[in-house]
């Protein structure tokens, strides 16, 4: 059955996920990856980035948002709502003060294109990295409404926003198909949290396919099938 779940758990951040047989399904070769698996990946990041930091409660480098925190943020008429994240961050929530991690890490699902933006609370970058090399104004433009936002929100401080900057890298490993977009942005994810450069390739998709399933199972494996 398509509902069969194969894995879940409980994430950093994330609360509980579930992996069924239909969404292990999009990782199949040719197939986008749906929100669902993109959660559980970003999760596990999660949960590992808690692990090298202390464990839970402890103060993470890295925060991870899900794939709806930019839906959230970007659902009203002005493309724009505030109140609509404002809780997802408070300490009481999450355990640790988000604005005291160096980097926020954000997966954005575009329709039919996977990218991610990565939030530089350290450095006062905006990063939008993309495997096709787009770029998108908007979205980065949102992201800075949204630090400024959240440090007048929780720390009752005011951002100057001159002082931080956006980038589009080009220099980043590029797909060469139309099905890879969901694999390159998790391992975008998964290599800046860890802090490596970017050296992987096309040519290693079909393995991080695998990986990523393999990670879930080991992860979340032993659930109950519905």
């Amino acid at each position: 059955l398509k509902t069969e779940i194969l894995a879940s758990g409980t994430f950093t951040g994330q609360g509980a996920l579930e992996m069924t047989r239909k969404d292990v399904g999009t990782m199949a070769t040719g197939e986008w990856l749906n929100d669902e698996m993109v959660n559980f990946t970003i999760g596990i990041m999660a949960d590992r980035e808690a692990a090298r930091c202390g464990g839970i409660g402890s103060q993470p480098s890295v925060h991870f948002f899900n794939t709806f925190f930019m839906k959230k943020l970007c659902k009203g008429d002005d493309g724009y709502v505030y109140n609509a994240v404002r809780r997802w961050t408070t300490k009481k929530k999450l355990g640790y003060d988000m604005l005291a991690c160096d980097k926020v890490i954000i997966p954005v699902h575009q329709g039919i294109h996977w990218v991610l933006a990565v939030v530089d609370l350290k450095d006062k970058v905006v990063r939008y990295l993309d495997s096709l090399l787009g770029e998108d104004k908007p979205l980065t433009k949102d992201l800075l409404r949204w630090v400024a936002d959240e440090y007048t929100n929780k720390r009752d401080e005011n951002v100057d926003l001159s002082e931080w900057r956006v980038e589009f890298p080009k220099d980043v490993p590029r797909q060469m198909n139309g099905c890879d977009c969901g694999v390159f942005m998790c391992k975008y994810a998964d290599y800046i949290a860890m802090g490596c450069p970017l050296s992987f390739h096309q040519r290693n998709m079909e393995y991080f396919r695998l990986r990523i399933i393999a990670d879930a199972m080991e992860q979340g494996g032993g659930a109950a099938s519905n």
